[in-house]
């Protein structure tokens, strides 16, 4: 039985997944894991009998730390396996794709290569935004971290692999700040689609540079309430 679960997410989420995981395992310790500094310190102590679970958190796991857990780890991602890396959903968006999804997988050295685990696919209507299609994202995600619950915080055995496979490049932060500069001559059509796959500031916002200035578009988007464990966020 696993008697500690390290759970690496957005403070926002921290108290709907852990009423998850101890509703399902009242006996079982959940520890807030909100900076890479927390986990360093707690990872000087045992690991015996503990899990990571990381949901949607940018925070990286060392190799030297996942060697040394019994109970594995598992990565809850916003994005498909088409979409590794980060951002996906401003990519997907990019391409003007038609299927989106999130998965579940565990966490080895390499980001987002791990085997995996389940994946949650779903179509995206035409002209969904990019706050929109991250609500419908973490949504999909809470689903599959509820549905799991019972096994993520009891079973030391690890779980069975699907048939699903990672594919296309694993996006980093340099290829979103890139999506993000648009050329001085962007036509039109260019400035819509790059509009659509990164949305409105403050933390995603197009900028383009022109005659030796930089100029950034930081005006708001009204974001629809999350709906999240029954609970406005």
């Amino acid at each position: 039985m696993i008697q500690e679960i390290l759970l690496l997410c957005d403070p926002l989420m921290v108290h709907d997944l852990e009423a998850v995981l101890v509703g399902t395992n009242p006996q079982l310790v959940v520890t807030r894991i909100l900076s890479g500094k927390q986990l360093e310190e707690r990872c000087l102590q045992s690991l015996q009998k503990t899990r990571i679970l990381s949901f949607g958190s940018d925070i990286i796991v060392p190799d030297s730390v996942l060697k040394r857990l019994d109970c594995g780890a598992y990565n809850f991602h916003p994005g498909p396996p088409t979409y590794p890396g980060r951002f996906p959903s401003s990519f997907f968006l990019f391409d003007k794709g038609t299927q989106f999804g999130s998965t579940v997988h565990e966490m080895i050295a390499k980001v987002d290569r791990g085997a995996i685990i389940a994946v949650d696919w779903f179509e995206v209507p035409p002209n969904m935004d990019c706050v929109t299609l991250n609500i419908m994202s973490f949504q999909s995600l809470f689903a599959m971290f509820s549905a799991l619950a019972p096994s993520l915080a009891s079973r030391q055995e690890p779980f069975d692999h699907s048939d699903e496979v990672w594919q296309g490049r694993t996006t980093t932060q340099k290829n979103f700040d890139d999506l993000c500069r648009m050329p001085s001559d962007v036509n039109p059509e260019e400035f819509q689609r790059r509009y659509r796959a990164v949305g409105e500031g403050p933390d995603h916002a197009l900028e383009i540079t022109l005659h030796g200035h930089r100029f950034r578009l930081d005006n708001q988007h009204i974001a629809p309430d999350v709906i999240i464990g029954g609970k406005n966020r």
